[in-house]
């Protein structure tokens, strides 16, 4: 099962030393690590981001809306997690009809970090919450969990179902591996994650595509209104008309607002 888990420090050492023990779980086959990210608010709309690809860990200063960008190279619901626990998500805030999350996790989301607070956000696949809950119980801090459930349609649904299968049938084999074997396993898992993130970029890719054609189609029917509104215009002037007139314009600013909704929807996307 894919979890979104969210646990907050004071610390720094502490909150680096928690996501080390959350790596180490995903290396001995305990749980999956998707996608994470760490970050510290601090003030004057500042964040940063510990940026750790290589063994020199390091954090990397980020305005609110620089930040905002990193966010959408996250896929799936994490990244919608991360702007609304740090408060960077522009107009998506009280858009959930993509996700289903407990309401009371929603609830904690929007209890803003405060200044100072070093966040660990991270999309884990786990049989069990033991795991990482006793790993990180000498750090007595809070862990907000939720499923990751994202409404795909049922055909990307299915294959990201079967390789979050596949996932867990090696991470089953890692746990009993020599260790020798364990470089294969581990270089499979990978390969794996790898090709699920590959199909939830497909699937958010599709759904952009979907919405704007929806977009074109919404604006070439208003146009369409347009022009019949101004050849009636051009040469009707009874009551009658007048009274088709009025419902044109009803009909066009229907489809304007529709427009204003799909607009609203499209950037919150593509953001």
């Amino acid at each position: 099962m894919a979890n979104i888990i969210i646990v907050s420090f004071k610390e720094e050492t502490k909150a680096i030393e928690a996501l080390h023990k959350i790596k180490e779980l995903d290396n001995y086959g305990d749980i999956t690590l998707y996608e994470y990210m760490m970050f510290r608010k601090k003030e004057d709309d500042q964040y940063e981001v510990l940026k750790d690809e290589t063994k020199e860990e390091r954090w990397r200063t980020f305005t609110g809306m620089a930040l905002g960008g990193l966010i959408g190279a996250l896929v799936g619901p994490i990244g919608l997690v991360v702007g609304l626990f740090s408060g960077t998500t522009v107009g998506a805030i009280l858009d959930f009809s993509r996700y289903d999350f407990e309401e009371d996790f929603l609830r904690k989301i929007n209890n803003k970090m405060k200044i100072g607070d070093i966040t660990i956000v991270a999309e884990v696949g786990e049989e069990n919450p033991i795991f990482i809950d006793n790993a990180l119980k000498s750090f007595n801090s809070e862990i907000i969990r939720s499923e990751a459930d994202v409404e795909f349609d049922d055909f990307i649904e299915d294959q990201i179902d079967d390789l979050e299968d596949k996932i867990e049938d090696e991470r089953k084999k890692l746990k009993k591996a020599t260790d020798d074997a364990k470089t294969k396993i581990t270089a499979k898992i990978t390969e794996l994650k790898t090709k699920r993130k590959a199909k939830i970029e497909d699937m958010e890719a599709k759904r952009k595509s979907t919405l704007k054609s929806i977009k074109d189609k919404t604006k070439a029917k208003i146009k369409k209104l347009q022009s019949k509104l101004d050849n009636y215009e051009d040469t009707i002037f009874d009551t009658i008309k007048q009274t088709r007139i009025d419902r044109l314009k009803r009909r066009i600013n229907r489809q304007k607002s529709k427009l204003n909704k799909l607009n609203h929807q499209l950037e919150e996307v593509l953001d």
